[in-house]
């Protein structure tokens, strides 16, 4: 069983405490030892493989410079994100919805995979969306916010399609057959794989991630004499529970490669999907001819990368803007040089935040 160092302070429990508590209700693992390093340059495409394969058994060992990067048992083991030994079957990431009134949908998924797949493979795996549940709890005084409970869409998708090759992966978008109805409160983003360890046959998938430790958001917050846990991502165990990752598996404090591609309607105000100090208003005017102007708030200074893909995941543009102050921005996109048609773009910031949406250019 995997042991818990909880170390922080809380409110009316003392640090070793509060990590008795969690550790008493919580499935823990063992953690192996001899690490090396498995990484990928940050949110650029493509994504330049800097080591091999198959090696990294530990979240230590890790560069200061990396910040992107996904890890792995040898031969065949996502280990922390993806198939492994653990029969670990799905990965999801928090979105918030600001404002109560809001009215937004989500049309697909934008991912980033690393690992191996075998060119025969027939494995799939099923990206969704998933609302948040009810407050779940540790014990009469601490809380997880809400786990993903009731999965509102989804695309099945095969491991060949998800952009991952021998020398470099790539940023994929896939698309639900329809929309999700209008989601007015916070919701999961990620996927589901169903697999056998012993016969994985050369399929190792991963989906990436920042290096432990870059996640900014808060990992609890006290309410009263109430401790609650900031479930901003979450693992499915192969019992199909869902787990919080800061707090139960392997104190992942990272944030997923993976985001929603939403459409932001406008209600009697002007609301947004948040994630990770990240709020997103959406683009004007959507459709576009000449121009767009894609529109956002930071709760802290970040920088900010915008980039511009086809449906195919080719990026065409990207626009870096370094060291914004919190507030709302807007940064203009030229659609001069676009053909008519569909695009997907996405917003990431040096904070970890990530959401995407699509434009629609006209002529």
């Amino acid at each position: 069983m995997k042991k818990l160092f909880f170390c922080i302070a809380i409110a009316s429990c003392s640090t070793i405490s509060f990590a008795q508590r969690i550790a008493e209700k919580h499935e823990m693992r063992t953690q192996p030892a001899a690490p090396s390093l498995s990484a990928y340059n940050a949110y650029s495409s493509p994504f330049a493989k800097t080591t091999g394969d198959g090696d990294t058994l530990a979240l230590s060992n890790i560069s200061a410079t990396d910040t992107l990067t996904y890890y792995s048992v040898a031969p065949d083991s996502g280990y922390i994100t993806g198939t492994n030994a653990f029969g670990d079957m799905g990965f999801a990431e928090r979105y918030d919805i600001n404002g109560a009134d809001s009215n937004v949908q989500v049309i697909g998924v934008v991912s980033t995979f690393g690992g191996t797949v075998n060119p025969a493979s027939a494995k799939t795996v099923n990206f969704k969306v998933w609302d948040q549940g009810p407050q779940t709890a540790i014990t009469s005084t601490i809380f997880l916010s809400g786990l993903p409970q009731t999965a509102l869409d989804s695309v099945q998708v095969p491991l060949t399609q998800l952009g991952i090759s021998p020398s470099y992966d790539t940023t994929k978008a896939f698309f639900f057959a329809n929309p999700t109805a209008s989601i007015s409160n916070s919701f999961f983003v990620g996927y589901n794989i169903n697999y056998s360890y012993a016969a994985l046959n050369g399929d190792t998938i991963a989906l990436l991630c920042t290096i432990n430790g870059e996640r900014t958001s808060a990992l609890y917050n006290v309410s009263g004499t109430d401790t609650i846990i900031n479930v901003q991502n979450a693992t499915q165990y192969s019992d199909n529970s869902w787990n919080d990752n800061a707090t139960a598996n392997f104190f992942l404090y990272d944030n997923l490669a993976i985001y929603p591609i939403v459409v932001v309607h406008y209600a009697t105000d002007v609301k947004a999907v948040t994630n990770k100090g990240l709020s997103f208003y959406g683009n004007y005017p959507n459709p576009a001819s000449a121009n767009t102007n894609i529109q956002f708030s930071l709760s802290s200074n970040a920088d900010i990368t915008i980039q511009l893909m086809d449906l195919s995941g080719h990026i065409i543009n990207t626009i870096q803007q370094n060291n914004l102050s919190s507030g709302t921005h807007v940064i203009p996109l030229s659609t001069a040089a676009l053909a008519a048609g569909n695009y997907v773009y996405t917003i990431h910031s040096s904070a970890g935040g990530g959401i995407a949406s699509m434009l629609s250019v006209v002529k």
